[in-house]
């Protein structure tokens, strides 16, 4: 049954307006309607009212095992989320993103759905180097609430920012979601000095449509990132490391799936109309009811752009491959075979996983206003084995119309 969207939501995003005052300087983009920064007062110095929609079309030409047709087309509602960010009482800020689509219509028995399904974000946060000052640090940061543990570089960005119609296989492999594909609640301190960053985190594996609690899984997270552009003399060189290790017992609520711990190398290097980002990691599935999906799994991305016109148009290029010892421990992240299986039970694609899977992505990208308002289209191959056997190969055809406000 669909949730209703909350009220509260509504009524929170009226406060900025209730109480402040004349319109600032805008930071965000000033000729697009709707957008409000409110000026400085004694609550709220910084009040934005957030949307992004976006809306797709994906067309999969393939076969499963055994030469089966495998060929779907689906038009959806891809994300849909609203909410407010901003900052108060002078050393606070805050961040409520709430998913209200649940755009399932393209599955059997199910119909295209609204309302409050998710936090993609629901968090307060601390600048302890504005209040307190501490001379070792030029940011300190505390912080509570659901967030996104970043690990590969496409969870770098939030989904209005990402260059592909849909991130990579092993990159949604890596990201610390929870049991319904969200951001989980966390605990965490995140410091910069100079050109190093630090982030260090507490997640909790208990799941909730709202906020959740503390009764299941426990996941340590630690990131270290490296500004050395200034060494390289690029315009971009970011170099990040990043891991986390999962404690659970027996029934807990886990996160990625059950991940026991992983570990990412991520590169991004930038200089003039190129740019050359990267993805290496590894980890171990964790402990796992079907032994098949149990065992280490590790792969890498590769995923060069290059401007054809400035900050308008954008092609995008990106290998993806991941293996695992065991015949089910990655899977493939098609979602349009994967709806081509749920409706004709005969096809055979073992369920999207598999051993070993190869994937390549080629994209163009044309940009109205930025990341504000932009097309992102595709091509992509996908072959996917287990134990010698291919169970998915074939193309698929996508593009994104993608509103961010």
């Amino acid at each position: 049954m669909p949730k209703r969207i909350p009220f509260f939501l509504y009524l929170f995003s009226l406060t900025g307006l209730l109480f402040g005052g004349e319109p600032a300087e805008q930071s965000g983009p000033q000729d697009l309607p709707g957008y409000t920064t409110t000026a400085a007062n004694n609550f709220f110095q910084r009040f934005d009212g957030y949307l992004a929609y976006m809306h797709q079309f994906g067309s999969v030409y393939g076969e499963g095992r055994g030469g089966q047709e495998v060929h779907h087309d689906a038009e959806e509602i891809r994300r849909f989320w609203v909410g407010a960010k901003g900052d108060f009482l002078d050393v606070f800020g805050f961040s409520v993103v709430s998913q209200i689509s649940r755009d399932r219509h393209n599955f059997p028995g199910e119909e295209r759905q609204f309302g409050h399904e998710t936090f993609r974000s629901a968090n307060v946060t601390f600048r302890a180097h504005e209040a307190l000052s501490p001379a070792d640090f030029d940011s300190l940061t505390f912080g509570y609430g659901r967030r996104s543990g970043r690990m590969a570089d496409e969870w770098q960005r939030s989904a209005t920012h990402i260059e592909t119609v849909e991130r990579s296989a092993f990159a949604n492999k890596l990201w610390l979601s929870d049991k319904e594909r969200g951001n989980p609640l966390a605990v965490w301190v995140k410091s910069r000095i100079n050109k190093s960053t630090i982030d260090l985190a507490v997640f909790s594996g208990t799941y909730h449509d709202w906020m959740g609690g503390w009764e299941d899984s426990r996941t340590y997270y630690a990131s270290y990132e490296q500004d050395l552009s200034a060494t390289t003399g690029l315009e971009t060189t970011d170099l990040w490391l990043s891991t986390y290790y999962q404690d659970e017992e027996a029934g807990d609520d886990r996160l990625a799936g059950g991940n026991q711990y992983v570990f990412a190398f991520v590169t991004r290097w930038a200089d003039g109309p190129w740019s050359f980002h990267t993805t290496l990691g590894t980890g171990d599935n964790g402990k796992q009811t079907n032994t098949a999906r149990s065992g280490d799994f590790w792969g890498a991305v590769l995923m060069p752009m290059y401007w054809l016109v400035e900050e308008k148009q954008k092609l995008v290029f990106r290998y993806q491959y991941q293996s695992a010892t065991e015949a089910e421990g990655i899977r493939m992240n098609n979602r349009y075979a994967r709806m081509a299986a749920s409706r004709d039970t005969l096809i055979d694609i073992n369920s999207s996983r598999g051993d070993e899977h190869h994937s390549l992505y080629f994209g163009y990208n044309y940009y109205f206003r930025g990341d504000n308002l932009k097309l992102v289209s595709g091509i992509q191959w996908d072959q996917l084995f287990s134990e010698g056997d291919s169970y998915f190969r074939g193309w698929t055809f996508s593009t994104a119309l993608r509103f961010l406000l």
